[in-house]
């Protein structure tokens, strides 16, 4: 492994990603065979009855992780192309994260996910991959690891080491992690692609990891918002939306990126740093890129009551 591979700052991946640097991306042809493969492969079909039940509402479910995981967002920047396993892992704990907090079970939520082994699946060894990879093994190839050691499998996640999944790229996972990831499977991904769609999946706590072509702004405005500005081949999760049309009068999005510290600017509603907020026409841009999709720990996607987060949201 080259030092190439290694990022040491969030400025040094953002002048990457400005140049043209692959980290997350769409494949439309593995897209179609995960469809295929999926039991509910669309949201809009799988969560019919959450339809509308997004509008009109503040949905801040990263909150919810954030009360177990206080360093969500800034305190795990990657420092090499694997953009996707972290925007998924992080899609992944604010949905568990959510339903930890509706019951009030606090222990149940051990550490945060791990990348690794997401990115390890990619099966080469050079950097990024797509984002239905990502989904297919959390769900059906492998599934979730944590940030702690594994004693049986001789195998120590307990810290983000991108070293691991770069050096699984070539050689594959090894069978024995991924038979423990499999333990914990998520249950349901589905592909989102409206602007609605994602605003009732996240009103009802459950995240999406979406990889797209967008790049944005490092400054966020006076409402939190970065402006869309030059290309990413990039993957971040999304997992806040306030649809109360009070800004713009558009449906907001919180998008919560990989990169540390790396931008600046007023923030809303508790963001963690490193998040910010985009507007219905870029949301509409990038989730027609069909590379975004909604976790469920449950088969299907169920109505869920977001907790009250103190900031008047329409429960």
């Amino acid at each position: 492994m080259s030092d190439e591979n290694i990022f040491q700052t969030p400025d040094q991946l953002l002048e990457a990603y400005n140049n043209g640097f692959l980290g997350g991306y769409c494949d439309p042809q593995d897209l179609r065979t995960l469809l295929g493969e999926l039991p509910m492969p669309l949201f809009g079909a799988a969560a019919y009855e959450l339809e509308f039940s997004g509008e009109g509402k503040l949905s801040l479910p990263y909150l919810s992780l954030v009360k177990f995981d206080p360093g969500f967002g800034p305190s795990e920047a990657q420092t090499t192309g694997d953009c996707v396993s972290h925007s998924t892992r992080n899609a992944v704990d604010v949905s568990r994260a959510v339903e930890i907090d509706i019951k009030g079970e606090a222990e149940s939520f051990e550490a945060r996910g791990a990348t690794e082994a997401i990115y390890g699946i990619r099966g080469h060894g050079g950097q990024g991959m797509s984002c239905s990879q990502a989904v297919r093994f959390i769900n059906q190839d492998g599934g979730i690891l944590l940030r702690k050691k594994y004693d049986s499998i001789n195998l120590d996640l307990s810290k983000y080491n991108a070293n691991i999944g770069i050096s699984w790229g070539t050689r594959g996972v090894p069978s024995n992690v991924k038979d423990t990831a499999k333990k914990n499977q998520v249950k349901t991904i589905s592909l989102v692609q409206t602007v609605s769609e994602a605003r009732d999946a996240i009103a009802n706590g459950y995240a999406l990891t979406v990889c797209s072509d967008q790049g944005f702004s490092s400054m966020r405005d006076e409402n939190g918002i970065a402006a869309p500005k030059g290309s990413w081949a990039h993957a971040m999760c999304w997992c806040g939306c306030d649809d109360t049309r009070s800004v713009y009068n558009e449906t907001l999005f919180l998008i919560v990126n990989s990169w540390g510290v790396w931008n600046a600017g007023p923030k809303k509603y508790n963001q963690p740093d490193g998040s910010f907020w985009i507007r219905q026409s870029v949301a509409e841009r990038m989730l027609a890129q069909r590379g975004s999709f909604a976790v469920s720990n449950f088969d299907g996607f169920p109505a869920r009551r977001l907790p009250n987060y103190g900031f008047g949201e329409w429960l």
